[in-house]
């Protein structure tokens, strides 16, 4: 039995999840060790006025975020039927919640950004090509011969 074919948009959700998973991973990291350093050297001036928990509040968002989209990136790749659906959900978690921080000191332009990213993934996976892939929807079965 062949396997599908993988459609582009499920391709460009592959590779889109793959960047959301590097860019998130390392940023929370690099967040969570900034949150850290704040916190040992309060009086050093910093480049930002970024309060030290909304650093780890951010740090965790995109830690959380970056090792869910790890997860989902195996599941496309493997081509899960539940890749989808939960793509989908985490994906606009994760957007919405980012917009409502947007006004907070938790997420700035760089998280819009991501959210962007997420909401790209959702509009490509609504696409019928993905729908169709992710669905199981296969050849018909052959007719049986016996009778």
């Amino acid at each position: 039995m062949n396997a599908p074919t993988r459609p582009t948009s499920v391709t460009a959700v592959f590779v889109l999840l793959i960047l959301i998973t590097l860019y998130q991973l390392t940023a929370g990291g690099l967040a969570l060790l900034g949150g850290f350093a704040a916190e040992a050297a309060p009086t050093m001036p910093t480049a930002t006025d970024v309060p030290t928990w909304a650093i780890f509040v951010a740090a965790a968002v995109a830690l959380v975020y970056g090792a869910a989209s790890l997860a989902l990136t195996v599941m496309v790749g493997r081509g899960r039927p539940a890749a989808r659906p939960a793509a989908l959900g985490v994906n606009a978690v994760y957007g919405v919640g980012i917009l409502a921080l947007a006004f907070t000191p938790v997420a700035g332009l760089p998280e819009l950004a991501a959210a962007a990213f997420a909401f790209t993934v959702i509009a490509l996976l609504y696409s019928g090509s993905a729908k169709a892939y992710f669905g199981g929807h296969s050849a018909p079965a052959e007719p049986s011969t016996t009778g």
